[in-house]
């Protein structure tokens, strides 16, 4: 019998077509099961997007099932992984676009960064070291990625429209000069990027694991959401999710510190990197505040504080 783990019940419940894709999934992960002759171990827990499991395959060798709740962010996920082909990402076995479904080889021990407990900079060299890993693939003339210029303005208007209908009733206090700067970013920053490649699009600490099974130590990333355009799209949710910056002296200056020290390992312009942040932290409140999820446990009211550090740490990279 399929299990279905509660986080992932909980993130999908009540989304587009997500009552129907859970009811049918138990049928759909025996159906890919089947075809590939896998052996399934118990799913992990921590998925929030898509049933995720340990399996055999059939000549013996490890891998993972995954198998996402179909949304247009993880469309060409298999595709990206077969860019980078095993550089600075896990390596992809087989995939089944029409089951949203993907065989990947299995890292071992598979330790997230976020669990590791080493230093916050040293999470940030180690992302950095990833970031520089992809971007030397080239990106496939005519490849099926969207561009960051559409996605960042298909998300200024959805944060437009979202301002314009929450605002007025939201049960916490909102700056909306800071909301309209977000929006402002998020059209004008991809028109003048210095350079482009295939970005990652949620290289957060816990999309990064540790991997040892080929004789040597390795980390690689997962789960992307690839775009192309300006790489200083990708540190945001690096940088804002390693340690508790929150509680430094000067939080934005915690966040400059940081930004330099990968600006420094990557060459990509540090003002720019807080200037995404600032504009995807504000995008990822009002994505959240539009489910009603004003406070809490993934509430808007803590990106938003977030955003805010990110705007003056900006200032002090020198971009407002």
């Amino acid at each position: 019998m399929t299990t279905v783990p509660a986080g992932l019940r909980r993130s999908v419940a009540g989304a587009e077509g997500g009552d129907e894709w859970l009811a049918a999934l138990p049928a759909l992960v025996v159906r890919v099961a089947k075809r590939w002759r896998l052996i399934l171990g118990r799913p992990f827990e921590d998925g929030t997007a898509a049933w995720t499991a340990p399996v055999t395959l059939g000549s013996g060798a490890l891998g993972v099932l995954k198998i996402s709740y179909p949304h247009l962010e993880a469309r060409h996920e298999a595709a990206a992984l077969r860019v980078w082909a095993g550089s600075g990402a896990v390596r992809i076995l087989d995939s089944h676009e029409d089951d949203w479904a993907l065989l990947l080889e299995r890292c071992m021990p598979g330790t997230s960064l976020r669990d590791q407990g080493l230093e916050h900079l040293e999470h940030v060299q180690i992302g950095a070291t990833l970031m520089e890993q992809m971007a030397m693939a080239a990106v496939p003339v005519g490849g099926p990625f969207p561009t960051l210029v559409a996605v960042a303005a298909g998300l200024a208007d959805l944060a437009s429209e979202r301002i314009d209908r929450l605002v007025g009733s939201a049960p916490i206090s909102l700056d909306k000069g800071l909301l309209v700067h977000a929006v402002d970013l998020l059209r004008t920053l991809p028109l003048d990027a210095p350079s482009e490649g295939l970005a990652h699009g949620d290289l957060n600490p816990g999309n990064i694991l540790r991997d040892d099974s080929g004789g040597a130590a390795r980390w690689v990333a997962i789960d992307p959401k690839a775009v192309v355009g300006d790489l200083a799209w990708d540190p945001w949710p690096l940088i804002t999710q390693v340690g508790d910056w929150a509680t430094a002296v000067t939080p934005a200056g915690e966040l400059a510190e940081r930004t330099r020290l990968l600006s420094d390992l990557t060459g990509l312009d540090a003002a720019r990197i807080a200037a995404w942040s600032t504009a995807r932290g504000v995008e990822s409140a009002l994505w959240a505040a539009n489910r009603g999820w004003w406070t809490g446990f993934r509430g808007a009211d803590g990106d938003l504080v977030r955003a805010r550090e990110w705007a003056t740490a900006a200032t002090l990279l020198g971009t407002g």
